[in-house]
């Protein structure tokens, strides 16, 4: 069945918070928009059947209301929902793949099924926060196995992953004297992006840029994404560098930016136009509400030039200038992080170069922001006045995308088949469920050398009550316990105490009124009976009988002293 299963994509059951995948917020960040490019692309691919692993019916009803829309006439799809309580049923889908790096805790909560039993998967977005950081750190210290991954979308990020852990286990390593444990897969798989929905028609191009007004051998510089300068690029150097290409212009012609996203707050806002009319005299601004996805593709389709300069350490891959590359834009990105893998340099366009402070310079940042003197936003922005992109390698590279017609051109071809070869969804899924084939022999094979480790048990720090706090009681019941009638204690039916708010609330554990009568009627010929003897005179299981016995003492109608004891 497992084959059969597997044989159609995705391999893993998707773990579906309808949060992760909303680009209808006022807040969208780069992984939701990952996540509903993701979306698509499954329900694009035409699988038979998908699998969805979920906390509630909400979340169900969720998906279903956004995977409908973006089915065919004709599609026919199976939405196989697992309940959260039941991940071991991912277990023919090869197990769960989970938006964003976060996977130790589900790897805990495996332990009750077998670590065996399925692998996890998760994908790095943003790796700047204590949340994520701490996690990746605890890898190490995690019940994360060799047949778990977590993607890492581009190399810079596997860097930052593979410091964070070496410098965990090395501290460790000084105390404990450890052996390296084993770690996660940790694959390089980029982000993708549906580049169809970027193959814009002449007449779409002629009429985006009649739109706002710009005339045909005007330059457009685009730029889509969150406007931040302090938690996604800052805005200065491409101002500056815009400013000084347009003394270079020939009479009549203007440069226009489009910037398309949105702002945090009116603060950030007033920065970016009144900054731009000091510094940008010359240049015509068009800011675009990025929230809606018409004014993307608009800006896109009116744009000549790509250009993003990130310069913070939250980022970690940047779809947008790939959405550009598709659009068959050249680009000028700086070269930073997910950047330096996705465009070439001098190919697609230009890489502006970067520079930063040496290790060592950042640790009061990292201090302040460890003990909540300063916000993440804070941490992330104080930290981007310590970078720096080369202005005059932007100018000199942004001069020859601006006044070379022809450059422009091959450059923006190029860029346009880089993105359907490297990064069009249906190359990434081929590379996801490759990595799925790997992780399933890998948990097959590997997962021999830790039968111990694998058996179902549930983890440490989520023990059994009854075995972490064993030393409580007085006794414990045990098959020997002697046992003993309570005549005129409680004189209550069981019906009756079955219904108080004091018993109720918890009647999914409580026993079954028709056991608690089987086993007290045992007692009406014999007012002494072992647990023992009446799991030998009754057909109920064991478990119940313990479970009915402990309840039955508890509120009195059986007791372990008889008369004669003390």
């Amino acid at each position: 069945m497992a084959d059969d299963y597997q044989s159609e994509f995705p391999y893993w059951s998707i773990y579906y918070d309808d949060e992760g995948y909303d680009i209808k917020g006022n807040r969208i960040m780069g992984r939701q928009a990952a996540g509903w490019s993701f979306l698509k692309a499954l329900i694009k691919d035409d699988p038979k059947r998908i699998s969805a692993y979920i906390k509630n019916q909400e979340q169900k009803e969720l998906l279903l209301k956004k995977v409908k829309p973006l089915m065919k006439k004709d599609q026919q799809l199976e939405v196989d929902f697992i309940p959260y309580n039941q991940p071991h049923k991912s277990e023919p889908y090869g197990g769960i793949f989970l938006p964003g790096p976060g996977i130790n805790d589900f790897a805990s909560k495996r332990s009750i099924h077998g670590h065996n039993k399925y692998s996890l998967v998760g994908i790095t977005h943003t790796t700047a926060s204590h949340a994520v950081m701490s996690g990746i750190s605890n890898i190490i210290m995690s019940d994360i196995m060799p047949w778990d991954a977590i993607i890492c979308t581009s190399s810079c990020v596997l860097d930052t992953v593979e410091k964070i852990i070496d410098h965990r286990y090395q501290r460790l390593k000084s105390k404990f004297n450890i052996s390296k444990p084993e770690l996660p897969l940790l694959p390089v798989i980029p982000l993708g992006l549906d580049v169809d929905e970027f193959n814009y028609s002449e007449d779409f191009k002629k009429k985006s840029r009649l739109s706002l007004d710009i005339n045909d051998e005007d330059i457009v510089i685009a730029y889509v994404g969150r406007l931040s300068f302090h938690a996604k690029a800052h805005h200065l150097p491409m101002y500056l560098a815009i400013e000084e290409i347009s003394k270079e212009l020939k009479d009549g012609q203007k440069i226009h930016i489009i910037q398309t996203g949105w702002f945090a707050n009116d603060f950030v806002k007033e920065s970016f136009v009144e900054e731009g009319i000091k510094i940008c005299p010359s240049i015509k601004f068009h800011f675009l509400d990025g929230k809606d996805q018409d004014n993307k593709h608009k800006t896109l389709a009116a744009g000549d030039i790509f250009v993003s300069l990130s310069d913070n350490i939250q980022e970690t891959f940047g779809l947008t200038p790939l959405e550009g590359m598709a659009a068959g834009l050249p680009v000028l990105v700086s070269d930073w992080d997910g950047y330096k893998s996705t465009a070439r340099d001098s190919v697609d366009g230009f890489r502006a170069k970067t520079i930063s402070l040496p290790d060592g310079y950042g640790e009061d940042i990292a201090y302040r922001y460890m003990m909540n003197d300063i916000n993440y936003d804070l941490y992330v922005g104080l930290s981007v006045q310590k970078v720096s992109v080369d202005i005059k390698d932007c100018i000199e590279k942004l001069r020859i995308l601006v006044t070379n017609d022809e450059q422009r051109k091959k450059f923006g071809e190029s860029a346009k088949i880089r993105a359907k070869e490297d990064f069009n969804w249906p190359v990434i899924l081929s590379m996801y469920r490759n990595l799925s084939s790997e992780l399933n022999k890998i948990r097959e094979t590997v997962s021999l050398n830790y039968k111990t480790f694998c058996l179902k048990s549930l983890p440490s720090d989520r023990q059994d009550p009854f075995f972490t706090f064993s030393s409580y009681p007085s006794n414990i019941l045990s098959k020997k316990t002697v046992l003993y009638k309570l005549d005129n204690i409680n004189s209550l039916s069981f019906n009756e105490l079955l219904k108080f708010k004091s018993v109720e609330y918890a009647q999914r554990d409580l026993p079954t009124e028709d056991n608690i009568k089987s086993i007290y009627e045992l007692f009406s010929t014999n007012n002494k009976l072992n647990v023992n003897q009446v799991i030998n005179s009754t057909n109920i299981e064991e478990t119940k009988v313990f479970e009915t016995i402990i309840w039955l003492i508890k509120f009195g109608y059986l007791t372990t002293r008889g008369n004669d004891d003390g």
